[in-house]
């Protein structure tokens, strides 16, 4: 038996995927305005999604992100 035949592999490291990404500043605000239909529908995409899921690419955070947008231009605030 060659001395290479006996050594054993290195260890092996397992596949850790990487940190979901940070939510944006308002999201918990966000997340608020929501029935709890669309709430559970966006954590469900960001526990099965993960690293891949992006709140603020979203299309109701970017639409209620317009509609605070307008709000505050009509009040005078921003």
């Amino acid at each position: 038996m060659s001395s290479a035949a006996a050594t054993r592999p290195a260890a092996v490291e397992y596949y850790k995927p990487p940190p979901p990404h940070k939510r944006p500043a308002d999201a918990a605000e966000f997340l608020a305005s929501l029935d709890e239909t669309n709430r559970q529908l966006h954590e469900l995409a960001q526990e099965k999604l993960g690293s891949s899921y992006f709140m603020d690419r979203c299309h109701g955070y970017k639409a209620w992100k317009k509609a605070q947008a307008a709000a505050a231009t009509a009040t005078g605030t921003k």
